[in-house]
């Protein structure tokens, strides 16, 4: 029988997702991107008024982001499926809520990115870690980055790959709200979620949609363009990424 990496459930009209995957620390395999796609597909066919994405409670880290065993250098990143949960999350007609506590590494900061509004714990701290192996993200993530976030704390996370506590990832835009890591079931369901469920369906879906275009809208050439893509494929290639990749392999073989 198949192994499931996620949990699916509904709570008065809202698909609550629960990811499983505590022994690889939530890291996204495409296994587990299909499981959470099916479950959004099921939340919007069934009258879901909202999705909270969230993890087991207590845990250390909320999402490591893409499952490292499976990248391979040089491959199309935009055929990576996580980038199609992220599309989907997007476009999803009804509000994608996080409810995050521990550490968010690299893949799953993209994810509480596209997200709609982020509930915290004052135990989760959130970093970008694509560069420590010099993975370029799509343009469309960092013109997005720079409408929520700003140019000087993006450049922060992406140059240093260092930890944001809850609270400045808070003032930085990341995060809604902070709250005690006993109080944020509480607060995201029965606050944030009852506040949703007294909202127009419809009002909210039109302006989720017209939102997410305008905080999206970038202008680039295609000459742009076509020499950022070159460049993209080129790292995805290159010797820098593939040893940064095989070093950190060893490094989790080291540990399990």
């Amino acid at each position: 029988m198949a192994k499931n990496y996620t949990r699916f459930h509904q709570h008065h009209g809202i698909a609550i997702i629960t990811f499983d995957r505590d022994d690889k620390l939530n890291a996204f395999n495409t296994a587990m991107t299909m499981e959470v796609n099916a479950h959004i597909d099921a939340a919007v066919a069934g009258g879901a008024r909202g999705i909270v994405l969230r993890a087991n409670p207590g845990v250390r880290v909320w999402c490591a982001g893409r499952d490292l065993t499976e990248l391979r250098p040089g491959a199309d990143p935009a055929d990576d499926p996580m980038l199609r949960l992220f599309e989907k999350i997007m476009e999803a007609p009804l509000p994608v809520i996080n409810m995050v506590e521990g550490a968010v590494y690299g893949g799953g900061l993209m994810l509480v990115m596209v997200s709609d509004i982020v509930i915290a714990s004052t135990t989760a701290t959130v970093a970008m870690t694509a560069n420590k192996l010099g993975i370029p993200l799509p343009t469309e993530t960092y013109a997005y980055w720079l409408r929520v976030i700003g140019i000087h704390k993006v450049k922060e996370l992406l140059f240093t790959a260092g930890n944001l506590s809850a609270q400045d990832a808070h003032v930085a835009g990341i995060f809604n709200h902070v709250v005690e890591p006993d109080d944020l079931e509480t607060y995201t369901l029965n606050v944030i979620a009852r506040r949703i469920l007294d909202c127009s369906a419809e009002g909210i879906a039109n302006a989720k949609h017209q939102l997410n275009l305008l905080a999206r809208r970038y202008i680039l050439t295609e000459t742009d363009r076509a020499a950022i893509e070159e460049n993209r494929r080129a790292l995805l290639d290159g010797a820098d990424f593939r040893t940064r990749l095989a070093r950190l392999l060893e490094q989790v073989r080291t540990r399990e």
